[in-house]
């Protein structure tokens, strides 16, 4: 069963608005009429699921993994005659539970005479804005086949990068895990048991002792203003963290960091080169595949280049000209899409830049990795160690004062 939220007018002549849930749209609105009500809008209620599943739980959320079976198997149906609304139908028989009711919204706008993009830009969340406008030139342009497996292979490549990086996460995020949950036990049980052993014995306790004292006294007299600060920061930060200024920010700030500038232009030129150059095999028009490649850019930087190429290109420049503000960041993909141009094979030429780029970025990320995990361990072991070795000093001098 599906939430739909609905606006209609009763037999009164007066309008309500709520929620219903049925199986499908039709269902919902037929539900409605039984009721006397004369519907005029009605929409998925995506809203309605509650948080604790939808965030906490990750169910009823259309993820990667999602949008990237939708895509294989409406692709395939697709690219072997079928229309959209018979290749719809048929997909919407194998959906995920959450996907399932939005398949059916889309499928339902489309019979009514609404475009494949345009259905899709009613759910959001489970259709981002750039893979709307990056089927939308493929609907423009005659190759919404080759335009949905350049989108599949982008979204597949994207949720491999960012499962590789949660798998090479896991052991460094357990040694912190680990370390705290040492540095709790330290400071919660073990310093208030050997403090008063000091009292009395004319010997002021270790460093190491007091100074987990103080801050374990800190943190049960504070915890209150520390919680409530924490949540502020948070918040705040959620508010400014899309606003253009601060990302602006943001992104001049990733690409100014030395280990974290590489990384960051390669995911953004293989992502951008790989669409680009999948658009332009398809003959998607220059403009038209640079406008529908823009959203896929998050970082700022890249984005406003992308937007000068476009205009560049409006006035009969060429794309590697209006680019040319990454030049600092990566002279030689510039090159090589100068190059495409001069020979009239720049769709293929920014294929082999995306597949360079994939490349070089995930050895970059597993040297990152190789390189932290090591220093988290010498880290996290030498202030662990530490403390032990200052608290077993403290025990045993005052063992010798006792004796």
């Amino acid at each position: 069963m599906a939430a739909f939220a609905y606006k209609a007018y009763a037999a009164d002549g007066r309008a309500r608005s709520g929620r219903v849930e049925a199986e499908s749209r039709q269902r919902a609105v037929a539900q409605l009429r039984l009721d006397g009500l004369q519907v005029f809008a009605i929409e998925a209620a995506a809203e309605a699921i509650p948080f604790w599943r939808r965030d906490l739980l990750g169910r009823d959320r259309v993820n990667d993994a999602a949008r990237i079976a939708f895509l294989k198997e409406f692709g395939t149906l697709v690219a072997a005659g079928l229309t959209v609304d018979r290749a719809l139908r048929l997909v919407e028989r194998q959906a995920s539970g959450a996907l399932k009711p939005i398949i059916a919204d889309v499928l339902e706008r489309v019979v009514g005479g609404a475009s494949l993009s345009r259905a899709m830009a009613s759910h959001p969340q489970a259709f981002p804005a750039d893979m709307v406008d990056i089927l939308r030139a493929g609907e423009a342009t005659g190759t919404l086949v080759d335009v949905l497996a350049s989108l599949t292979a982008s979204i597949e490549r994207r949720d491999a990068v960012r499962r590789h990086l949660s798998s090479a996460l896991i052991y460094p995020a357990l040694l912190v895990l680990m370390a705290i949950g040492t540095l709790v036990m330290i400071v919660g049980v073990l310093v208030p048991a050997l403090a008063p052993l000091f009292e009395g014995s004319g010997r002021e306790p270790p460093f190491a002792i007091r100074a987990a004292g103080a801050l374990g006294a800190g943190l049960s007299a504070g915890w209150p203003f520390l919680l409530a600060g924490t949540a502020a920061l948070a918040l705040g930060l959620a508010q400014t963290w899309r606003k253009p200024g601060f990302a602006a920010g943001r992104s001049r700030l990733a690409l100014r960091l030395p280990l974290l500038r590489s990384i960051v232009v390669g995911v953004e030129l293989g992502r951008i080169c790989r669409v680009l150059g999948t658009l332009l095999q398809a003959e998607v028009p220059i403009p038209d595949a640079v406008a529908a490649t823009r959203p896929l850019a998050n970082n700022r930087i890249f984005r406003q280049a992308l937007d000068e190429a476009g205009r560049r290109l409006t006035e009969g420049g060429t794309l590697a000209s209006g680019l040319s503000s990454l030049k600092a960041y990566a002279p030689s993909t510039l090159n090589l899409i100068a190059s495409g141009e001069q020979v009239n094979r720049l769709g293929s030429v920014l294929i082999h830049a995306a597949e360079m780029h994939e490349t070089q970025t995930r050895q970059r990320i597993d040297r990152l990795l190789a390189l932290i995990t090591p220093l988290v361990t010498i880290a996290i072991g030498g202030l662990i160690g530490g403390l032990i070795v200052s608290v077993m000093g403290a025990i045993l001098s005052v063992g010798q004062l006792a004796q």
